[in-house]
Parts: C-alpha cells; structure tokens; sequence
C-alpha cells in the first residue's frame, strides 16, 4: 500500500510512475493497493499501458459525471453542502478531489496481490479484457466506484457505482 504523502521524500527519478500519475490529478493523499512496481514494469501488447489505463480512469472518476452514481454525480446530492447546487461543477471536482485525498483507496481486483476487498467489477467486465479500477470513498458515500478502460482502446473508458450494501 501507498500514497504520495509518503513518497515526498523519495527523489522523482526513484518515485514510481504511478505516483506522478496520481500528483497530476491532485491526488496526493489516495492510498494505492496494489503492486505498483510489478505493474509499471510489465509488458503488454494492448493499446493502453497500466500507466495510461491509470490516467484515463482517474480522469473518468474525475470528470464524467455521465451515471448519476459516479463519483462526479454523487457530490451534489450526497453532501449536504452541494445539494442542489448543480451549478458549481469547480466546486463539486474541489470536494471530490478533497475526500478521495481524506481515506480514499484504489485498488485492481483480479492482480496478484489483490485484497480480498477489492471486489470483482459488478458489471462483469473481465480483466483479459479491460484495466479494471475499484475506487472506495468513505467520506462521500458506502458505494463501490469502478473505472473500466478497455484495453483494446476501442470502447470508451466509462466508470460506475453500486451501493457496498448490493455486492455480494
């Protein structure tokens, strides 16, 4: 497990791939679950790399509001504060970024390594198929938030959520 606020001290040559990828999107404080290294180092022949499925589905969690259960679409009607403030979407990317950085958690079901809490993607999506990233944030709602990239690049990059109440 990491986050960034733990590798501030490393030199950026030393700092993983990852970490850099997680400081672009302000994403200083999400702890990581997973083999980063063993990741970053593999090999592939699919059109996204671990690195660029990592970006692209942290740029989903962050900006496509599409499924009102993203993390996106639960700001304004989960947080008191936001309620029927649909307006502000500055604000609304502020406070999602805020609590993911206050307990949030990343992690890839179906790696070698993988916590027995990263629960498969409920879709059904497979990881032959697809990067397949599981986002929990305490702080904003008890819902499981996935971020599937399909490898092949042909299908766009899409992220949804269930309640943590319906996995099973």
């Amino acid at each position: 497990m990491m986050n960034c606020a733990t590798k501030k001290d490393v030199a950026e040559t030393q700092r993983p791939q990852t970490i850099d990828i997680l400081i672009k999107h302000q994403l200083n404080g999400l702890k990581v679950n997973y083999d980063i290294a063993a990741l970053e180092s593999a090999e592939t022949d699919d059109m996204y790399s671990y690195l660029e499925a990592l970006d692209l589905a942290i740029e989903s969690f962050l900006t496509d509001g599409t499924y009102s259960e993203s993390p996106l679409g639960i700001v304004p009607t989960a947080m008191k504060a936001y309620k029927g403030n649909a307006s502000k979407p500055q604000q609304h990317l502020d406070k999602l970024i805020d609590l993911i950085n206050s307990g949030g958690s990343l992690c890839m079901p179906d790696i070698e390594g993988a916590s027995e809490k990263c629960f498969h993607a409920e879709e059904g999506e497979s990881v032959e198929k697809n990067w397949i990233f599981l986002l929990q944030i305490p702080g904003l709602s008890d819902h499981l938030f996935w971020a599937i990239v399909p490898k092949d690049g042909k299908e766009k990059v899409y992220n949804y959520a269930i309640l943590m109440l319906g996995v099973g």
